[in-house]
């Protein structure tokens, strides 16, 4: 690679394209230090996406905590794991310093542990007068008023996943998030999902689903400006039924085309589905459907490719289906099969 022809004879673009298939730490160096130019396209290759998780990310929040350094404006992707890990006030103020330089910043994950997100107070991490225009960020810092606020000064976030815990108000102002498009919540209530639903223009939601809460939460679906597409449900206990909720489904998101239902203490039996066959109709062009639950079902393949049939022809826009099996369903030769 140190052929004194080499470099005039690809072009910029082609050698960016070789280095986003470089692996760290294995191949960088050796591109780093072929020259001058192919180190300039190594470097904005690694930085372009950063993940890093306990003492890499301290190391590296260290290395680009100086004002003027030109990595600043290579970085448009950034995940801090912290997960197993406690934060110290130190790293509160360096991630602090670090986070305004990043002026191109597109995507920001900043998780945490269970601890620190329940307990101790995240605002820090957001800064109010950032320099940066997010179109993504995931964060399991809990909620918070100065959460809310950070997510006022972010019009252009599009895709938003709050994993924290709900320990003090969240207010946001109707006026925010004016193009979100995608939210993901495991904490929020069925008060905080309506504050981050109603009036935006969301495609695709998932939400972890409680008994007390499970109709109010699923009304505040229908509050947004735009139908909802594609809907994930993650059911913690032993409520819902798909009798149950199928209904509910449909009197609020009959426009659904892709719903996920996962279930991780409820057993579902083939009675319980197939009770469910003439729900599906309410949703005329529901696409892909997948319907799991913990436990190892006590029936065979064959009966779920009864219940696949009999949700399909109930159903007949359906293309994909997911049982408790853990296989996907699919129409081939007009019969449905397992792929």
């Amino acid at each position: 690679m140190r052929g004194p022809g080499l470099v005039p004879s690809l072009p910029p673009e082609l050698l960016s394209h070789i280095a986003s298939y470089l692996q760290w730490p294995e191949d960088f160096p050796a591109f780093l230090l072929v020259n001058s130019h192919f180190h300039a396209i190594a470097t904005r290759t690694l930085y372009h996406t950063v993940y890093v998780n306990s003492a890499r990310a301290v190391r590296l929040l260290r290395s680009i905590d100086v004002p003027g350094d030109r990595r600043h404006n290579l970085i448009t992707s950034l995940t801090l794991n912290f997960t197993k890990n406690r934060v110290l006030k130190q790293l509160d103020l360096l991630v602090q310093r670090v986070l305004p330089h990043l002026k191109k910043l597109k995507a920001l994950t900043f998780e945490v542990s269970s601890y620190d997100s329940a307990w101790r107070g995240q605002a820090w991490v957001f800064p109010l007068d950032a320099p940066f225009h997010l179109r993504s960020l995931t964060t399991s810092a809990r909620f918070s008023t100065h959460l809310s606020a950070f997510l006022e000064s972010q019009p252009e976030i599009l895709d938003l996943s709050l994993r924290g815990f709900a320990t003090e108000p969240f207010n946001l102002d109707q006026a925010a998030l004016p193009h979100l498009r995608s939210f993901r919540s495991v904490h929020s209530s069925p008060q905080v999902l309506a504050q981050i639903v109603t009036a935006r223009p969301l495609k695709s939601v998932s939400i972890t689903l409680i008994a007390e809460d499970a109709v109010n939460a699923l009304g505040s679906l229908a509050l947004s400006s735009t139908p909802i597409k594609r809907l994930t449900i993650l059911i913690i206990d032993a409520s819902a039924p798909a009798t149950e909720l199928f209904p509910q489904l449909a009197a609020t998101l009959p426009q659904l085309e892709a719903l996920h239902i996962v279930a991780l203490v409820q057993t579902y039996d083939l009675d319980i589905m197939h009770a469910a066959t003439p729900l599906l109709a309410a949703f005329p062009g529901l696409r892909y459907l997948t319907f799991m639950a913990s436990g190892d079902p006590a029936y065979d393949l064959g009966d779920e490719a009864g219940v696949a049939t009999d949700w399909a022809t109930a159903c007949p826009s359906l293309r994909t289906i997911i049982l408790p099996k853990g296989k996907m369903w699919f129409r081939k030769e007009g019969i449905w099969a397992v792929s």
